[in-house]
């Protein structure tokens, strides 16, 4: 059993981040206390957010319709073939990256750059400073830490971009969703899985966006 927790604690920061012009969504659980927290665990973790982005999308088109110019416009879907999902544990290396906030080393798993840098940009009124507090909040929430036994799994490795080479795709590696169509342009697609064994929590983060 996953219980989401957190909300509030989450929407807040959520709204901070929107407000900011930052591109990640996600979500956060707790397993039972006899949760035994493995693969398949962290697979329904992103049916958990597979139902909150689809909940968002239809919060978004019951306002939209309210507009009688959109009023024929569909109900929202999206294809989410977990199925077909290839799970990479990352290593100690590859997750000191993600939590880095300088210094990192750019490329897929440059997590603070592409919180900082969607491709329309961020604001933050604080500046760099603010960007960096938001970054560690963010990553304290999602329990996204530097301790033995922290297990992150990223669930779009070697995925090819449309309109650049990438040196890290992997051929015959194929998107299970169509929520990254818009980031497999060119920007770049997101979606990792966090177990903190010693908050017992997991966590989804997720992003796909374009210009």
């Amino acid at each position: 059993m996953l219980d989401v927790i957190l909300q509030e604690e989450s929407e807040a920061l959520r709204e901070r981040m929107e407000e900011a012009g930052c591109v990640f969504e996600f979500i956060v659980l707790a397993p039972g206390v006899n949760t035994l927290v493995d693969e398949s665990t962290h697979r329904r973790v992103l049916i958990a957010l597979h139902d909150k982005l689809l909940q968002d999308a239809f919060d978004r088109y019951h306002q939209l319709i309210k507009n009688p110019e959109y009023k024929d416009r569909t109900e929202p879907e999206f294809r989410w073939e977990l199925d077909k999902a290839v799970a990479t544990p990352l290593s100690k290396e590859e997750i000191h990256n993600l939590v880095l906030d300088g210094d990192y080393e750019r490329g897929p798993l440059a997590l603070y750059g592409h919180f900082k840098e969607p491709p329309y940009g961020t604001k933050f009124k604080g500046g760099e400073l603010e960007a960096q507090e938001l970054f560690h909040e963010w990553r304290q929430t999602l329990g996204l830490e530097e301790q033995d036994g922290v297990v992150v799994i990223n669930w779009v490795k070697g995925f090819k971009l449309e309109w650049l080479d990438n040196d890290d795709a992997i051929p015959g590696r194929e998107s299970w969703s169509d929520y990254f169509d818009a980031g497999l342009e060119w920007w770049g697609v997101w979606c990792l899985t966090i177990w903190n064994p010693k908050r017992r929590t997991l966590s989804a983060l997720i992003a796909s966006t374009t210009d």
